[in-house]
């Protein structure tokens, strides 16, 4: 199977998306210090186009994007199209997110299926916070401080 890849810049974040059998496996989020963009599709110019939205702290409309969820359980799954849906500029707790997915006593699975998704950004888990504080995230602490504060989300 062939597979390609694009890369968004906008700001100091990189998404770069990787394709395969015309579906997107996922989105691979990054500081972009010296990354430059490289856009093949008319879906890699609309991810750039909201990428720089975003960044600029306004709604990003994400476009519509075949995302491939093989291998995803359906917890996961429901777990992910439940975040997909977590508007613009709001946090919710892992806590939240678990009940939302019908699962109230799994806060600690969702933290997990956060680990694992494969899509950032567009299916937003730096919106997920823990009750102590911020929580984890795969591209570390300050990225994840940076995207809340684009959202203006981020209390000083």
């Amino acid at each position: 199977m062939t597979t390609s890849t694009e890369t968004c810049v906008a700001g100091r974040v990189a998404l770069e998306v990787v394709w395969e059998a015309g579906e997107v496996v996922s989105l691979r989020l990054a500081w972009a210090e010296d990354r430059m963009p490289s856009l093949a599709t008319d879906a890699g110019k609309a991810l750039q186009a909201a990428l720089a939205r975003y960044v600029a702290g306004e709604p990003p409309a994400w476009p519509e994007l075949p995302l491939c969820f093989e291998g995803v359980t359906p917890f996961a799954r429901r777990v992910l199209t439940e975040l997909a849906a977590v508007p613009y500029g709001q946090k919710v707790s892992y806590g939240w997110l678990a009940a939302r997915a019908g699962s109230p006593r799994a806060a600690r699975a969702v933290g997990r299926v956060m680990g694992g998704n494969r899509f950032p950004l567009v299916i937003p888990c730096h919106r997920v916070v823990a009750a102590n504080g911020l929580g984890g995230f795969g591209p570390g602490p300050e990225m994840k401080k940076y995207l809340l504060a684009c959202e203006g989300a981020l209390e000083e």
